[in-house]
């Protein structure tokens, strides 16, 4: 990357490198202690960043300058599976992009939890969301970076399934329903027609068919169950804030006008581009989409979150259900999310 940048900003003046922590929050840490100036963040653990490491958003993903930059989580399935209703998901197989993503389990499984579609189910071994999702679908797949938080049945690697398993993230969790180790997905809206035969990043994946194959199952439990993959704008269960890039609440708006300003220019610069969004880096695609561009962000965390927070209290409610009597337990619970790529930029 820093040579990439030389390129893109010849004066040499804001030299950048990458390193790799061990996950969001150790990114977050080295943060907001000045030994990593900013990092990328899942739309998820924006809140968290802020909160907890005060850190403040500074870029995110979008097409352009304006736009409403947040992305939909969506469940995919096989148009011939399509469930009646939504109830019938049910002992259904299901693929997540990753435990606590924000397309691939905080929305989707906040609003079945917020519909009743899946009780609670509160035991003292694992959080009540995983112990609930598991007790509701056969079997499933939402890897993370820590075991505890890892379910694997539906997975590739059925035991100790971790970040690189073949169903993990945006297009794994699709190709666990091309392959039929999953009955639905839930991921980003963009999957389906990328990555379905014939789509720009078509995988020789077996079993993969055109995208007319495949249909969105809707949340909100009105109207139709299905729609087609390019109805995702109202078949869909929830928005999310997009991939975001972070610095220290203390860090000099000089040098964040700066670093934009470089940024800015390496959006137009291909090479950069294929490092950051097309998965050609170690850590796999950065960024969530091809087609977009990081943008300057003035606005506050709080207004980047305000779609999933919603989401994120259902879940916090959830685990902190308590367990009845010291044994195991189940509740109907009404209504009252790279994971992300865990790289922090390092200023030189």
């Amino acid at each position: 990357m820093t040579a990439l940048l030389t390129t893109i900003e010849t004066s040499g003046a804001h030299r950048h490198s990458c390193i790799l922590g061990s996950n969001e929050e150790d990114c977050m840490k080295r943060i907001n202690a000045g030994t990593a100036q900013f990092g990328v963040f899942d739309g998820g653990f924006i809140d968290t960043a802020a909160k907890t490491y005060t850190l403040k958003p500074i870029r995110t993903e979008g097409s352009s300058a304006g736009t409403d930059n947040q992305y939909y989580a969506v469940g995919i399935v096989k148009k011939s599976a399509c469930p009646g209703r939504l109830s019938d998901l049910k002992g259904k197989r299901s693929c997540h992009s990753g435990y606590g993503r924000s397309a691939g389990w905080t929305l989707p499984i906040s609003a079945m939890f917020d519909a009743n579609l899946i009780p609670v189910v509160s035991q003292t071994t694992q959080r009540n969301d995983i112990e609930s999702v598991t007790a509701y679908f056969s079997k499933t797949c939402a890897a993370s970076a820590t075991a505890a938080t890892s379910i694997c049945t539906a997975c590739k690697t059925t035991t100790g399934c971790t970040t690189t398993d073949d169903f993990y993230d945006y297009e794994g969790a699709f190709r666990g329903v091309v392959e039929g180790s999953c009955d639905i997905a839930f991921t980003k809206f963009t999957i389906p027609a990328e990555y379905s035969l014939g789509g720009p990043k078509a995988q020789a994946w077996t079993g993969l068919e055109a995208p007319a194959a495949y249909a969105l199952v809707c949340g909100s439990g009105t109207g139709p169950v299905c729609a087609d993959i390019s109805s995702y704008a109202t078949c869909n269960f929830g928005s999310a804030p997009p991939h975001t890039i972070m610095a220290a609440n203390t860090y000099p708006q000089t040098e964040i006008n700066a670093f934009n300003a470089v940024m800015d220019l390496a959006n137009s610069n291909a090479e950069f581009n294929d490092l950051f969004f097309s998965g050609k880096n170690t850590a796999g695609a950065i960024f969530a989409s091809d087609s977009t561009k990081t943008l300057a962000y003035n606005g506050s965390a709080e207004a980047l979150t305000s779609s999933i927070n919603k989401a994120r209290a259902t879940i916090t409610r959830v685990n902190e259900t308590p367990t009845t009597s010291g044994a195991s337990s189940t509740a109907a619970y009404g209504i009252l999310s790279v994971a992300s790529v865990f790289i922090s930029m390092l200023l030189l």
